[in-house]
């Protein structure tokens, strides 16, 4: 699995390495060097983690 990350200032996930700054890792549009990770796989593996939950619960009730 990549590693989804995107830029904290514009949420461009398009990134390039520096090599006037060491081979920093910068935001190729707008030149920041911070980023977090991506958590749409998370978020959605909860939302049916949480729905499989929902349907066992009203199986159970039943």
């Amino acid at each position: 699995m990549s590693l989804n990350r995107v830029c904290f200032n514009c949420g461009s996930s398009s990134f390039v390495s520096d090599r006037s700054l060491g081979g920093k890792i910068v935001c190729s549009k707008c030149g920041s060097s911070s980023f977090k990770k991506s958590s749409s796989f998370l978020k959605s593996k909860k939302l049916v983690f949480l729905a499989i939950s929902i349907i066992i619960f009203l199986i159970v009730i039943r």
